[in-house]
C-alpha cells in the first residue's frame, strides 16, 4: 500500500511539473511575442506567468534553456500539423499546396507561437548566431528544394531553377508570421490559398497529359 501511494504522489508531481512547464513555455511565447526577446527577461516572464523567476529557474537551465524549449516546442507542433497534411496529398501539386496552405493556417491558428518565433529569428542573426540562423533557412529551403525537384522528376513540375523557386518560397513562407500577427483580420484562408495557388501555377507543367 505505500508503495502504490507513493506512485501514485510520483505520478502527481510529475503532471503538476509538465503542467508548470507548459505554464511557463506560454507565458515565455506571450512575452516574447509582446515586447520582443531582448526584453523578454526571465522576471518579466515570471510577472506574465504569475510566479517567480526562480521557478522558473527550477524547471529550466536558464533563459537560453527556455528559449530553446520554445523554439523545439513550436516546431515540433507545426511539424506535426504539416506532416499529416503533406502525407494526405495524392501528388507532388498536391503536397506543394498542402505544404503552403498548412503553414499559413498553422500560424493564423497559433498567432503568437509563431510572431514569438519569428522574433526569436530575427534577434539572433547576430554574429554570433547567423550561422545558426543560416542553417535552419536552408534546412527549410533544403527540404523545399528537395520537393521540388521531385515533382520535376516525375513530370508534375516544368523544368526551372529549382533554387530559385525554393527560396522564392522560403521567404513567401518567412513572412506569413508578421503578416497574420500584425494584421489579425487578414482572410488566412484566402491568404493561403491565393499563395498557393500562385506557388502551383508557377511551377506546374505546362505539357498536356497523355489520354490513358
Amino acid at each position: 500500500m505505500p508503495s502504490g501511494i507513493e506512485g501514485d504522489d510520483q505520478k502527481s508531481r510529475s503532471f503538476i511539473e509538465r503542467a508548470r512547464r507548459e505554464q511557463i513555455l506560454h507565458a515565455a511565447i506571450d512575452t516574447i511575442a509582446e515586447v520582443g526577446l531582448a526584453r523578454a527577461s526571465l522576471a518579466r516572464i515570471a510577472a506574465h506567468a504569475g510566479i517567480s523567476a526562480g521557478l522558473i529557474s527550477y524547471h529550466f537551465a536558464g533563459r537560453d534553456d527556455l528559449i530553446a524549449h520554445v523554439v523545439r516546442s513550436v516546431n515540433e507542433g507545426m511539424d506535426q500539423a504539416l506532416t499529416e497534411r503533406m502525407e494526405a496529398a495524392e501528388d507532388y501539386q498536391g503536397v506543394l499546396r498542402a505544404l503552403i496552405t498548412g503553414f499559413v493556417r498553422y500560424c493564423a491558428d497559433h498567432r503568437t507561437e509563431m510572431y514569438a518565433l519569428r522574433e526569436i529569428d530575427v534577434a539572433t542573426r547576430s554574429e554570433v548566431n547567423e550561422g545558426r540562423a543560416t542553417a535552419g533557412r536552408e534546412q527549410l529551403t533544403g527540404g523545399i528544394t528537395e520537393l521540388l525537384r521531385e515533382g520535376i522528376r516525375e513530370g508534375e513540375f516544368r523544368d526551372f531553377s529549382v533554387r530559385v523557386l525554393a527560396l522564392m518560397l522560403t521567404a513567401a513562407l518567412e513572412a506569413v508570421p508578421q503578416e497574420l500577427y500584425s494584421h489579425p483580420e487578414t482572410d488566412a484562408d484566402a491568404y493561403a490559398d491565393e499563395l498557393a495557388t500562385a506557388f502551383v501555377l508557377a511551377v506546374r507543367s505546362t505539357q498536356p497529359e497523355e489520354n490513358s
